[in-house]
């Protein structure tokens, strides 16, 4: 979600009567270094924000946002390197795949940027249905959509692509309830062939850091630029500062004896850090009763037993399921030593949770490294 962040603030730049062409994947077969999804902005003076491939693809596609630009057509652009890895206008694709590219104009008002915004600043949950290919002498236009915000029947966008595909609507709630973040789906009304895209945009992850000693500030800052919201709680004023914290979206001042409610959505990760047995003891319970995915505490493994065995004693009881989320010591094991060796232990385990992944070397694992669909 980093690039959307540099997207969105770039964006917010453009002057009245200013466009920019958003680059984004729409479709990949095969291998590819990024996949459905990944966007790149390019603005008038070539200035780039984000990235469609590992860098292979980025000088051709500023050529084509030029002519789009110009036109003010959105179009799409395939790269097939399928059958020769030097087959893309000689620029050494070693991915072998077919990748297909939309570029479009967009201002700050646009509704793809409305819907990024919502996304990564509100925390909604957006799908979105992009017309990728629309024949011979359609009606509709490559780049048009439609938008489903928080799987609600209410539509944003393009209604009149629900005149050549009356199901669209429908179909794209159906997607919003699947687990797939991206899909390509073709409509066939009458001689013409129309083609869309199914995208399920998320939120950021969302790390709440409670305690900002030494080593939560590197922890913020690996956090933010992974392109994650970060908030930082804490009870001492000197601590909670924009100088200790200057990239982070909150540094809350809590007070010494307040209870936290913890606000957290699937997507949020808790991380504990206070260095003081009775503040982790006094949180524990509500991340635990939260909806976060992932829960650390640093310290030792028996340090967190006791303070579960003094709960489950004494006051609220966690069922398996919540404890599961506890990861105490938090991080991988990666013999991290220094704040910042920890930090990226920390962020690396989350990221694991996060996918579903065991954390071990890629060279043993048979699966494909990305999953696709």
């Amino acid at each position: 979600m980093k690039e959307i962040r540099d997207i969105l603030a770039r964006v917010a730049t453009l002057i009245a009567g200013e466009r920019a062409v958003l680059a984004t994947v729409v479709d990949l077969q095969g291998s590819g270094y990024r996949l459905p999804g990944a966007r790149m902005l390019i603005t008038a003076d070539r200035g780039a924000f984000g990235t469609v491939s590992g860098g292979c693809l980025e000088a051709d596609v500023l050529v084509r946002a030029e002519r789009v630009l110009e036109t003010g057509r959105a179009e799409v652009f395939t790269y097939d390197t399928t059958a020769d890895e030097n087959s893309v206008f000689s620029l050494n694709m070693g991915c072998r795949g077919v990748i297909r590219i939309l570029l479009e104009t967009v201002n700050a008002d646009s509704e793809i940027i409305a819907a990024l915004k919502k996304v990564y600043v509100d925390r909604r949950n957006i799908e979105i249905a992009t017309l990728i290919n629309a024949g011979v002498d359609s009606e509709v236009e490559v780049g048009q959509r439609i938008i489903v915000e928080e799987s609600a029947l209410e539509i944003v966008g393009s209604r009149s692509l629900l005149k050549p595909v009356p199901q669209l609507h429908d179909d794209l709630l159906t997607f919003a309830g699947a687990t797939s973040r991206s899909e390509t789906i073709r409509y066939q009304e009458g001689e013409a062939t129309l083609e869309f895209v199914f995208e399920s945009l998320r939120p950021p992850v969302l790390l709440l850091i409670f305690g900002a000693g030494a080593d939560a500030v590197p922890l913020a800052g690996l956090a933010h630029d992974l392109g994650w919201a970060v908030r930082v709680y804490d009870h001492r004023p000197a601590f909670v500062t924009g100088e200790r914290f200057p990239k982070v979206n909150e540094a809350t001042l809590l007070d010494r004896d307040e209870t936290v409610e913890m606000a957290a959505d699937s997507l949020t990760a808790i991380v504990l850090m206070n260095h003081n047995y009775d503040r982790d003891k006094a949180m524990i319970p509500s991340a635990l009763s939260s909806k976060a995915f992932y829960i650390g505490a640093l310290g030792p493994k028996l340090r967190t037993k006791q303070i579960l065995d003094e709960h489950q004693a004494g006051g609220p009881k966690f069922d398996e399921t919540s404890l599961a989320r506890l990861r105490s010591p938090a991080g991988l094991d990666i013999g991290g030593d220094s704040p910042e060796t920890i930090a990226l232990s920390i962020l690396a385990e989350i990221q694991s949770v996060l996918k579903n992944r065991d954390g071990g070397p890629l060279r043993d694992r048979e699966a494909p490294i990305y999953d696709h669909k």
